[in-house]
């Protein structure tokens, strides 16, 4: 069994400004965790996901969207990943809305995708979340995210202490500029610096999470496979095996 943590870091911003950077930043930390991590980032800026229409198309196409754009790219690396880390801004005290339209195909698509439904995906997800304002929405934005991974039947995760009760949150003192995150950063401002320590917790949690679930798959997998619901899960655990 793999024992390599594939983590898939989502820029969910339609701009590459402080979630980009919030999130780059965090992972560049990802060499000080104990467990081998392959990490790919995804930024929504410059690409074009469309809105989900209910058109159920793709429960008869085996999942296959009839929109052509930038979604089925990002759900087979979705599919692949052991972990998903969102950073994203707040908007309207929620997520993007083009964030949101990824998340509305992605979970229409899997009627189609899979034989059954309510599939164990059993990722890790995690949230950093950063707005314009304190106490602008970035709770009620997280919480989305962490429903969001439930209704996946995948694992939330939130970071370490009083920094991270449900994700890392943050906020840019009622600016606007793309690099202001990076700026308070290098100024050691001090609800930034709170900001990136529960963000790299978050992280660390999240393939510390990942490698217990491998471990466990890796136990039970005789057991687990009884269930089509697990399949998808243990094929991914044993994805680079025969390379």
């Amino acid at each position: 069994m793999d024992s390599k943590i594939k983590l898939l870091g989502i820029s969910g911003s339609p701009r590459k400004g402080n979630s980009y950077y919030l999130l780059n930043e965090t992972l560049k930390d990802i060499d000080n965790i104990d467990f081998p991590v392959e990490t790919t980032i995804y930024s929504f800026a410059g690409k074009k996901i469309q809105s989900c229409i209910g058109c159920f198309k793709c429960n008869e196409n085996k999942g296959q969207c009839i929109l052509k754009d930038d979604f089925e790219d990002l759900r087979q690396l979705w599919i692949n990943s052991d972990v998903i880390i969102y950073s994203f801004p707040v908007y309207h005290m929620s997520i993007p809305g083009q964030l949101k339209s990824f998340i509305d195909r992605l979970g229409n698509c899997f009627y189609g995708y899979y034989e059954v439904s309510s599939m164990r995906h059993m990722k890790v997800i995690g949230a950093l979340c950063q707005g314009m304002h304190f106490f602008g929405g970035q709770e009620l934005a997280t919480s989305f995210i962490l429903q969001h991974s439930v209704l996946l039947n995948s694992i939330p995760i939130a970071g370490d202490g009083w920094h991270s009760y449900t994700g890392a949150q943050g906020w840019t003192n009622n600016k606007t500029d793309r690099d202001t995150m990076k700026q308070l950063y290098d100024a050691k401002d001090l609800d930034t610096d709170i900001t990136f320590t529960a963000a790299k917790s978050v992280v660390k949690r999240a393939v510390e999470m990942a490698a217990i679930v491998k471990a466990g798959a890796s136990i039970h997998e005789d057991k687990l496979k009884k269930d089509i619901r697990y399949v998808p899960f243990l094929e991914r655990m044993h994805a680079s095996d025969n390379k």
